[in-house]
């Protein structure tokens, strides 16, 4: 008895920690696996040019203006990258390629800097950086198409004659 209690607590409180504050259900954070966007490849340190964080391990960063992007995935640190302002990296060498040792060095206003481990780097291609923004709800979802006109037919009557000769049968005696 005290065993089936047990569990019955375990997994209460296992539910619990999957709920918000409000008792509803924690929305699934959006995951990637590695290389699903793009194939393993490395940017020289030197090139790179901007960022864009996705969440607090997944940023991509443009390299060589926004000509090269890449999608890099971090380890768990306990500064969320969302609130990063500024970026740089540290490596043995002077690309980046996901490797041992390699770290995301980042900054944000009123705090110390921190180092999270590079764990990947997937050169990624326009189609990918607009699937990955979309995974992260970032990018706007693909634009449906247009209706097309039928390829039918065309059917052109005019409906009031009929009207007009369906009364004139209905008044004959």
């Amino acid at each position: 008895m005290k065993r089936g209690c047990a569990i019955v607590l375990a997994i209460a409180a296992a539910l619990a920690g999957c709920s918000n504050s409000d008792g509803r259900l924690a929305k699934p954070r959006p995951s990637v696996r590695a290389g699903e966007f793009g194939a393993a490849d490395c940017f020289w340190n030197s090139s790179v040019s901007g960022f864009e964080v996705l969440d607090g391990r997944n940023l991509i960063v443009f390299a060589s203006g926004r000509a090269d992007a890449y999608h890099v995935q971090v380890g768990p640190g306990a500064q969320d990258l969302r609130f990063t302002s500024t970026l740089g990296f540290r490596s043995r060498g002077s690309r980046i390629c996901g490797q041992a040792g390699e770290a995301l060095v980042t900054q944000s206003f009123g705090s110390r800097g921190e180092e999270l481990p590079i764990i990947g780097v997937y050169r990624l291609d326009e189609a990918a950086v607009g699937g990955l923004r979309q995974r992260f709800g970032r990018g706007d979802p693909p634009d449906s198409p247009e209706p097309q006109p039928g390829t039918g037919p065309d059917i052109d009557r005019d409906i009031e004659e009929q009207d007009r000769s369906r009364e004139d049968e209905t008044r004959q005696p």
